[in-house]
């Protein structure tokens, strides 16, 4: 996948960014911020080097929590020029609870966050002469879930035109149903991106969910897309790529600290290896190897220090 050019290869992820509080309910609260396609963008960018530029497509507001998260991603080396700041509108928020093995419990506070506007006012063909800036695109289902239902149709349009001249496309299914309104909409919506993406990247628990599939041959026989790659938690990752199937062993952790963005980082691990040239059985472990260590460490985003 890697391309040789003088210019970077620009590559947008799309998404919300959200503040985090950690801990019991009414206790002592840690903050912090994070978000799928935002976890997936932090990783990506400590990962790749210059010759890639990695932007961030989201909404915001002008308070100064705002401002804090806009620095902070600056000072991830992501590019912020695609963040549209929305008048009288917040980030969303949402607080994590995590039992002893490290599995997790959510609140949200979402529903009127800045993120959830910011295709409103831009009609398909207005998005897809900006998103023709990259060559690549990276969104997930809560990026489709979390829009007005306007915003939705704006962002599916402009999704087939960017595709239509040859703009790439990587998706990734994370499905919450209490975000859709209906299990249709949300089908619909998928079909429509996942016609269109080069890349799946599917977590076969939310497959069996919101299609009933309960099998990789399920799963693959849905899809048409040039790459799928099936997570599994723990188990090995299923891919199919140019019609061979190969499946790549997960890294056995025996200290399971928080499983926050242990898909995200895997996807920003194997989009990495892919990005640079790898084969999909050496990205595959490029992607378990960072999300065994992400999972060993509370949060969503770990020190860079720890970074493998």
């Amino acid at each position: 996948m890697q391309q040789e050019s003088e210019k970077p290869i620009r590559l947008a992820l799309i998404g919300e960014c959200m503040i985090e509080l950690r801990g019991p309910m009414f206790g002592a609260l840690q903050q912090s911020w994070g978000g799928d396609t935002y976890n997936t963008a932090i990783y990506l960018r400590r990962m790749l080097d210059h010759h890639f530029d990695v932007h961030y497509i989201t909404g915001l507001g002008e308070d100064q929590l705002s401002h804090f998260l806009l620095h902070a991603w600056q000072e991830e080396g992501l590019n912020v020029g695609d963040v549209t700041l929305v008048s009288g509108k917040r980030p969303g928020l949402y607080q994590i609870s995590v039992d002893e093995d490290g599995e997790r419990s959510f609140q949200y506070w979402r529903n009127d966050s800045a993120a959830k506007y910011i295709f409103d006012e831009q009609s398909g063909d207005v998005l897809a002469a900006q998103f023709q800036r990259f060559e690549w695109l990276y969104l997930s289902g809560i990026s489709l879930a979390i829009l007005t239902p306007l915003g939705r149709r704006n962002l599916l349009d402009a999704l087939a035109l960017y595709a239509g001249n040859g703009g790439r496309i990587v998706f990734d299914n994370n499905y919450r149903p209490l975000l859709w309104p209906s299990v249709d909409v949300c089908q619909a919506a998928y079909r429509e991106v996942l016609s269109l993406a080069h890349l799946a990247l599917l977590t076969a628990d939310d497959e069996q969910v919101l299609w009933g599939h309960n099998s990789v041959e399920e799963i693959l026989a849905h899809y048409d897309c040039e790459e799928v790659v099936i997570k599994r938690g723990s188990e090995p990752c299923v891919i199919r790529h140019q019609q061979r199937l190969v499946e790549v062993g997960a890294q056995r952790v025996e200290n399971v600290v928080d499983t926050t963005a242990a898909g995200d980082s895997f996807a920003a691990g194997y989009w990495f290896g892919r990005l640079t040239g790898l084969s999909p059985e050496e990205s595959a472990r490029c992607g378990h190897r960072l999300a065994a260590t992400v999972i060993q460490h509370p949060g969503a985003i770990i020190p860079k220090s720890f970074m493998p």
